[in-house]
């Protein structure tokens, strides 16, 4: 599947597709169809003609626009980030990082380290922000694999890795129904001695019995410890489900399964946790957060007969995460908070261990945990939470769901009751025959603010949000001179410093309606914030001539880029999506 296209593309060139080894940072070439091509972008031609060069070719190829979804350049990582996370966000959807320089009532202009200077019409922004978030983007992705563990707990840093032979679906498959057929005729062998020592009426029911009990537990399913630790040794045998890593986002497409997808090491003790999800079928996801992924604590030596006792009530509750049981969250992700999304509703766990390094989750109470999801669909999700002093949101659509009350660390003395004691989050699906998608995720510093900022945004005046994230301002932003934003409110004039300003948003009644006629946009999505859409008019691999609506004729600098979107789309589901 992923060579069909490529193939086709390339039989009528002078020269041939080789099996070339991928080098570090290479860009990656996305069909439309899903497959994909290593290789080096060298720019653009006249009528939107993609130049591509490998290694093992003689001569670059030419691919029309048409033909590609996306190119991911240098593997997601860019040559160098744009400083600082200050933007502007237009009506189209487009958010250009720079520093604002000018404002009046005509014109927004900044200055950029990707494009140069910007003279942008006013009526065509929807937000200043100088300090987004209130805090550093200490992750933002997927863009390639890196940092990404796949867990459970019988590998608590990560299942190992494919072999050659199931790196291809194909081999996979093959090899999952090898290992089932011989599972098979072992167990047909174990039946048919049984059969011959007793009577065919028990026996029914006694086979039907053993092989409920001699099931075999999944690989990603398997009892906390070390590996093979209290497994079944056929459960070795069984392919591990695992998530998919494909251009910018992690796919789960399987049947059923309980491994989860973590990152150990990114949220502060006040962080942002943003990420866009789609899924088919009915919905049920497990987000981790400030989890430690700590192993259950070792209680006093047992007897043996009470160590086997646990070791089975352990693999009971690890059996069950993948039918929606929340009681093996701990061995999966430690002291932490677990979220689960339900198509219908969103309830928080605490999660950890007792004194006796059993798995205990605990339910928060919430007065409406219900939320509205199609059993199809997508939705950005946003969890801020506060370790200090214990607050926890949860957005949908950038508007708030419902929020949690614990005892934060800095409110209880210190004492540690706040679940979650560490930096990791991570994704579970619990839902059979449930494929989800995650892209997009952004992790960052929290300022503390409790607010959706597009909930801010009014008819009639403007809003001006300050970094502190609790004082807020509305009037007319009536220009910015000397450094300072000025604002003539109902109770007076007002001067705000732009280093003590988050975001300022613009009366919507003032706004222009956005319409996007243009057939031959792209996106270029920049590293760590921003992206900016036009029509390309030519370009090397170092810089794209782009003509936009908004500032005209401009050469966009590519340092900081890391995907140019050919097929730019707000829907998640697209058509086009093979892993989907």
């Amino acid at each position: 599947m992923k060579r069909s296209l490529v193939v086709s593309l390339l039989a009528g060139l002078p020269w041939g597709l080789g099996a070339a080894p991928l080098q570090p940072r290479e860009d990656l070439l996305l069909f439309v169809n899903g497959d994909q091509l290593h290789g080096s972008f060298l720019g653009l031609k006249e009528g939107l003609v993609t130049v591509w060069q490998r290694a093992d070719l003689t001569a670059p190829g030419e691919f029309k626009a048409t033909r590609i979804q996306k190119i991911i350049l240098r593997a997601g990582r860019p040559e160098k980030s744009n400083e600082g996370l200050a933007h502007v966000a237009l009506v189209n959807g487009d958010r250009i990082p720079g520093t604002l320089t000018a404002l009046d009532d005509e014109t927004v202009t900044l200055e950029t380290t990707c494009a140069g200077g910007m003279r942008i019409p006013r009526k065509l922004v929807g937000m200043v922000a100088p300090l987004p978030l209130g805090g550093r983007v200490l992750y933002h992705g997927p863009y390639s694999e890196d940092g990404w563990l796949m867990i459970n707990p019988n590998f608590p840093d990560g299942i190992p890795a494919l072999t050659p032979l199931a790196d291809d679906p194909k081999d996979q498959a093959k090899a999952k129904d090898k290992d089932k057929t011989k599972d098979d005729a072992k167990d047909d062998a174990k039946d048919e001695a049984k059969d011959d020592a007793k009577d065919d009426a028990k026996d029914d029911a006694k086979d039907e019995a053993k092989d409920e009990e001699d099931k075999p537990v999944p690989a990603a399913a398997a009892v906390a410890g070390e590996e093979g630790q209290g497994q079944d040794p056929d459960a070795k045998k069984a392919p591990i489900p695992r998530w998919d890593f494909s251009g910018a986002a992690w796919y789960w497409n399987q049947k059923q399964g309980a491994t989860a997808l973590v990152r150990k090491s990114v949220m502060t003790d006040r962080s942002i946790l943003r990420f866009n999800l789609a899924w088919r079928n009915r919905l049920m996801l497990c987000l981790a957060f400030h989890a430690d992924f700590a192993r259950p604590p070792q209680a006093a030596a047992a007897a043996d007969g009470d160590k086997a006792k646990d070791e089975a009530k352990q693999r009971m509750l690890m059996n069950r995460l993948g039918s929606g049981d929340p009681s093996g969250f701990p061995l999966l992700f430690g002291n932490s908070y677990v979220l689960q999304i339900n198509s219908g509703y969103a309830m928080l766990l605490r999660c950890g261990y007792d004194d006796k390094g059993n798995p205990v989750t605990e339910r928060l109470e919430v007065n409406n945990p219900g939320i509205r999801l199609t059993e199809t669909g997508s939705a950005t999700f946003e969890l801020r939470c506060d370790r200090l002093k214990g607050a926890i949101l949860l957005f949908i659509g950038d508007e708030l769901a419902m929020q949690w009350a614990e005892p934060g660390l800095a409110n209880d003395g210190g004492s540690g009751s706040y679940a979650g004691k560490g930096g990791g989050f991570g994704f579970l699906v619990q839902m059979e025959k449930s494929p989800v998608r995650i892209s997009d995720v952004v992790v960052a510093e929290w300022n503390g603010m409790p607010d959706s900022a597009r909930s801010m945004q009014v008819a009639e005046q403007d809003i001006v949000l300050l970094a502190n994230g609790t004082d807020r301002f509305s009037g007319q932003v009536t220009g910015f001179q000397n450094g300072k934003l000025r604002l003539h409110g109902k109770f007076g004039d007002f001067s705000f410093p732009l280093d003590a300003i988050a975001e300022v948003r613009f009366a919507s009644n003032n706004l222009a309606k956005h319409e996007d006629s243009n057939a031959e946009r792209i996106v270029i999505r920049l590293d760590p914030i921003g992206n900016l859409s036009g029509q390309p008019l030519s370009g090397d691999a170092h810089s794209l001539k782009l003509l936009t609506p908004y500032a005209g004729e401009i050469n966009l600098k590519l340092e900081s880029a890391t995907i140019l979107d050919f097929q730019p789309s707000t829907n998640y589901l697209d058509d086009w999506d093979p892993q989907f």
